[in-house]
C-alpha cells in the first residue's frame, strides 16, 4: 500500500492595527538666523521619504546639515528610519551695507543721515556733544570698551628713555614698558600699572616699571575731558598732559613729523598732576620756551578730598586762553599770546612715574599701583 504525504500548507496572516512611528525634532543655529520649512507632522511612519529646506534670514546664509544629518545639500530629502534629531547650521555674510554720509555707521542704524564724511560720530550716526559745553563736539577719543592692550590705532607705548644716562628726566627711578601687565583695558577701563620689580633696557637697570602712552591723535585747540582714578601710594607721580607735537622726543611717536624744536620750546600742559606725599593735591602747570629761548612756567595747585574716586580731569585750550579743570571747576587760567606760543598741534600722554622731582620719597613697601581710566575725549568748537 502506497502512503501519500499530504502537506497542507496553512497561511497565516497577521496584522497589528498600530503602525511604528518615529519623532523628527527641529532646530536652526544660531537662533533666529533662519527656519527649516517641512510640509508633514513631527511624527511619521518609519521609512517615511521626507524632503526640508533650510531658508536663512538676512545676513544669514545656509551653511550645513548636523545633528542626525550630515551635508549641505538644500533641499534634502532623507528617510525617516529613526527618531531624527535634524540642525540647520547658518552664518552671517559679509554684506556691504550702505553708509550715505560716510560715517562709519550704516545706513540702517545712523538715526544722523546728513553728518559730514570723517565727522566722528557715536553707535548712532550723530555727533557727540560735550557734556559740559554744548559749543563743543567730540573729535577723537577712546572709551576703553574692550579688552587686552591698549588699541594700537590710537596709543603708542614710549619706552625708549630720551635721557642720556639711560633713564627719564626728573630723576625718574622707573622704565617704561610695552607690557600688558603695565598697561591693559579691562571691564570698561584702561589700567596703567606701575610694578616694583627689577627690569633691564639696554643694559640699564630700574627698580619699577610702568606705562607712558602717545595719543597718536594731535589737535590744536580744543578740549580734553579725562575721567580717571588717581593711585594712592607714596612715591607715585600719575600724569594726565600733553607735549607740542613739534618735540621730536626720542621714543614718542610723532618724531619729526611736525618739527623738531624740543623741550620747552614745544610748550608743555600738565592737565593734571599729583606729586608722591599729598594724594589730596592737584598740579596743573604750563611750560614754555619765551621769544628769546628761557625757559618759563605757571601753575597753580588746588585740594580735593579725594583722588581715590572717579573725577574728570579737564583742559580748554583757545588761541586767547587756556583753563585747566577738575570735575569742569576751573583752577589755572593762563592767557595765551605771543609770548606764550601755544599755537601749534599736541598730543595727549598717559603715566606714572616712580619717585623723581614730584615723585618723592617712595615707600619702602610699595608693589604695585594702578591709574584707572574711563574715557579719553577730545572736542573742538562746532
Amino acid at each position: 500500500m502506497k502512503n501519500k504525504i499530504t502537506l497542507v500548507l496553512i497561511l497565516f496572516f497577521l496584522s497589528c492595527s498600530d503602525e511604528e512611528l518615529v519623532s523628527l525634532s527641529f532646530f536652526v543655529i544660531p537662533e533666529n538666523a533662519g527656519s527649516i520649512v517641512y510640509d508633514g507632522n513631527n511624527n511619521v511612519e518609519l521609512g517615511t521619504n521626507i524632503k526640508i529646506e533650510a531658508v536663512s534670514n538676512s545676513p544669514y546664509e545656509f551653511v550645513r546639515w548636523s545633528g542626525d544629518l550630515d551635508g549641505t545639500n538644500n533641499p534634502i530629502d532623507i528617510v525617516a528610519s529613526s527618531d531624527l534629531n535634524i540642525v540647520a547650521e547658518f552664518q552671517e555674510t559679509n554684506v556691504v551695507l550702505l553708509d550715505s554720509d560716510k560715517d562709519g555707521v550704516p545706513d540702517v542704524n545712523d538715526l544722523c543721515p546728513d553728518t559730514e564724511e570723517g565727522t566722528y560720530v557715536n553707535e548712532s550716526g550723530c555727533l557727540v556733544i560735550n557734556e559740559f559745553d554744548q559749543s563743543y563736539v567730540q573729535v577723537w577719543g577712546d572709551e576703553f570698551n574692550y579688552q587686552g592692550k591698549p588699541d594700537p590705532e590710537l596709543w603708542h607705548h614710549q619706552i625708549l628713555p630720551p635721557n642720556p644716562n639711560g633713564g627719564w628726566w626728573n630723576g625718574e627711578l622707573q622704565h617704561y614698558t610695552d607690557d600688558i601687565k603695565n598697561s591693559y583695558v579691562d571691564n570698561g577701563s584702561l589700567k596703567i600699572a606701575s610694578i616694583k620689580e627689577n627690569y633691564v633696557f639696554d643694559g640699564v637697570g630700574r627698580d619699577y616699571t610702568s606705562a607712558r602712552l602717545n595719543s597718536k591723535f594731535v589737535f590744536e585747540y580744543g578740549r580734553v575731558d579725562v575721567r580717571a582714578k588717581l593711585p594712592q601710594s607714596e612715591g607715585t607721580w600719575p600724569a594726565i598732559w600733553t607735549l607740542g607735537a613739534n618735540i621730536n622726543e626720542l621714543g614718542n611717536f610723532h618724531k619729526s613729523q611736525y618739527g623738531s624744536v624740543g623741550w620747552p620750546r614745544c610748550g608743555e600742559i600738565d592737565i593734571m598732576e599729583q606729586n608722591g606725599w599729598d594724594k589730596k593735591k592737584l598740579y596743573g602747570t604750563f611750560h614754555w620756551a619765551t621769544p628769546s629761548g628761557d625757559y618759563a612756567s605757571y601753575g597753580l595747585t588746588t585740594d580735593l578730598n579725594s583722588s581715590s574716586v572717579y573725577r574728570i580731569y579737564s583742559m580748554e585750550w583757545t588761541k586767547d586762553q587756556i583753563k585747566i579743570m577738575v570735575d569742569n571747576k576751573v583752577y589755572v587760567v593762563m592767557n595765551n599770546n605771543n609770548d606764550v606760543p601755544f599755537d601749534n598741534p599736541h598730543y595727549i600722554l598717559l603715566n606714572i612715574a616712580m619717585g623723581g622731582n614730584l615723585g618723592g620719597n617712595i615707600n619702602p613697601d610699595y608693589t604695585y599701583d594702578i591709574m584707572e581710566l574711563d574715557y579719553v575725549r577730545v572736542f573742538q568748537k562746532k
